[in-house]
């Protein structure tokens, strides 16, 4: 029997069939499939939609006051065909684009009570309800517009059919059309410009805690990572603040919600309000969970934004779709974990209208996320960007070349505990699953992970760097056991340490760790004896930071003769030695 199957095998291969092995792999994968497509769909279905509280809804205020920006003839055009607004304003910017007289006829008799702006353009910012417009008056003075002509201090709305844009963000504000006069989609805004009055909202996306933020201490800046990413120019910073330190702040009117700030964020310090990120984990690992109870096997994990939904008809039943404000909406800590809770890949799709410097973001982050992967000891494909115009063939080939990753037993759930502990606990669980080396890997600098190095010599123990990590990476320790101690799994390098210190013997290393014992245990970077009072015997300080301030005061009048001890006191002795000395002369303190 076995040798007349495989003489019917070969028959049947020459004649152009397929063999019957192939035919039974080639069903298993399809009744696979279907399994897949069964549990994925069951999966979807039993989730519930995760609520968006709008206790801290954004207000908009519409009255219908429109600004059109572009050639005059576009201009008056469009603003004939735009209803039900209460006043359009032209600004002409750009030359005529006919010179046909019945063309320059036809425009010109569109719109006649429009009135239409010939001074040169200065500036226009804001946001629905609130877009300030200034021009150049001729005698070279700023002026704004919408006083006189709308009576209030902005316009509501603009359209602007320049080229290439009067606000150049990637994600331009509410109430913000930019549209070529040729675009087939001209039409559409102009239909919704004729709605655009009246009351509008949108959640607050963006929450930050500055507590943990390492922006900015003591005077000195550190991390920027926000404020390199944002593609709406929502973030800024100001030193309007009680000790006039730098503070970042968010834009709420014009935040569209991306995301990039929070996944770029080393601390959590900027984390989404709506879902929070621990709602969100707790969401798809329930995703995960349902799709492998259903009989789903080899999970992939699509994540995109919303308005490229992927057509799941042409794709693999084991993928996922996770739709997002954009798809860089959850970062790596969310993205390793569902790596532990059984998910076989997390692909992010991104397409043409993904803004650049969000690409540019995910491009970066899977690419450092993968160094991490393969020091785990897996692929760094598990974590994967694909391009939506590609997807039927990337993701087929993704999934095959992650077989043996599939169908991995979840490790025991862990909740989570601020971004930087989830990130460290999802490696952890990566690392227990891999075969990693658990020698350090280098990254790039300005990586978020790494080590702090110091020139014990040199250093005083003075605690600065202490003072200024934002994530306690840095620990001191006791009066009577004064030490600097480091844990690397909580370092972001921010910098803040290393420009902190007064005595300049900071360095940052970025590089990663991946065995949990090197990697999240305190280590002992100084330690030294504690310097005891000469009055009253009482720990305060350390022998290097008493004769480091000796050193530097050894000219200065009140330490000098017995005064000197002074400096080795505690500071309830030298109040006391001082009041002492005033008590027996007191034109002491006329002298200093």
């Amino acid at each position: 029997m076995k040798s007349n199957h495989c003489q019917e095998d070969l028959q049947a291969s020459d004649a152009g069939l397929m063999p019957v092995p192939t035919l039974i792999t080639h069903r298993a994968m399809t009744a696979t499939d279907d399994i897949n497509r069964q549990a994925r769909q069951i999966a979807l279905q039993s989730m519930p939609p995760v609520l968006l509280q709008q206790n801290d809804a954004i207000q908009y205020r519409s009255k219908g006051h429109l600004l059109i920006i572009g050639p005059e003839d576009q201009s008056r055009l469009a603003a004939a065909q735009v209803k039900g607004l209460s006043s359009i304003t032209l600004l002409a910017l750009g030359d005529i684009s006919s010179q046909e007289d019945e063309h320059l006829e036809r425009a010109m008799a569109s719109a006649p009570d429009a009135p239409c702006l010939y001074l040169p353009l200065i500036s226009l910012d804001g946001w629905l309800g609130e877009f300030t417009l200034l021009l150049k008056a001729p005698d070279g003075q700023e002026f704004n517009p919408a006083e006189p002509l709308i009576r209030q201090q902005g316009f509501d709305l603009v359209l602007d059919l320049t080229p290439q844009g009067v606000i150049e963000q990637e994600l331009t504000p509410p109430g913000y059309y930019h549209i070529a006069p040729d675009s087939t989609h001209l039409h559409e805004a102009l239909d919704e410009l004729s709605g655009m009055v009246g009351e509008f909202e949108k959640p607050q996306y963006i929450q930050v805690n500055h507590d943990i933020c390492a922006h900015s201490t003591r005077g000195k800046i550190g991390c920027t990572r926000c404020l390199d990413v944002c593609p709406a120019d929502a973030i800024s910073h100001h030193n309007e603040t009680f000790d006039h330190d730098y503070q970042i702040e968010i834009n709420t009117h014009l935040c569209h919600g991306a995301g990039s700030c929070a996944t770029a964020c080393p601390t959590g310090a900027l984390s989404f309000m709506t879902p929070a990120p621990a709602t969100h984990l707790e969401h798809l690992r329930r995703l995960l969970d349902n799709y492998h109870a259903a009989g789903g096997e080899g999970a992939v994990l699509l994540i995109h934004s919303e308005i490229a939904a992927p057509d799941m008809n042409t794709l693999p039943g084991q993928i996922l779709p996770i739709a997002l404000e954009e798809a860089a909406g959850i970062g790596a800590e969310l993205w390793l974990s569902l790596l532990a809770q059984g998910a076989t890949l997390v692909a992010i799709q991104v397409d043409s209208d993904t803004p650049p410097s969000l690409r540019t973001l995910l491009q970066k982050e899977t690419a450092l996320v993968g160094q991490l992967l393969r020091a785990l000891g897996h692929p760094a494909a598990r974590i994967s960007l694909v391009e939506a115009d590609t997807l039927t063939a990337q993701l087929p080939e993704l999934i095959d070349q992650l077989s043996h990753w599939q169908n991995l037993p979840a490790s025991e759930t862990f909740a989570y505990s601020g971004k930087r502990q989830t990130l460290n606990e999802a490696l952890d669980r990566l690392y227990q699953q891999g075969q990693g080396s658990d020698d350090p890997v280098s990254l790039p600098v300005g990586s978020p992970y790494g080590q702090v190095l110091i020139n014990e010599s040199a250093c005083t123990l003075c605690m600065s760097c202490v003072a200024v990590c934002p994530t306690q990476a840095l620990r001191g320790g006791t009066a009577e056991q004064p030490q600097l101690a480091f844990m690397e799994g909580d370092c972001v390098q921010c910098g803040l340490c290393e420009r902190s210190c007064p005595e300049q013997v900071i360095t940052l290393e970025p590089r990663f760790l991946p065995a949990t014992g090197d990697r999240c245990e305190v280590s002992v970077l100084k330690q030294e004896d504690p310097f005891h009072c000469v009055s009253c015997g009482k720990a305060f300080a350390t022998s290097s930071t008493i004769t480091h301030i000796m050193k530097k005061l050894e000219a200065h009048p009140y330490f000098q003769g017995d005064a000197v001890k002074r400096l080795q006191m505690c500071e309830d002795c030298r109040v006391k030695d001082s009041y002492r000395e005033l008590v027996m002369d007191p034109e002491a303190q006329l002298r200093l």
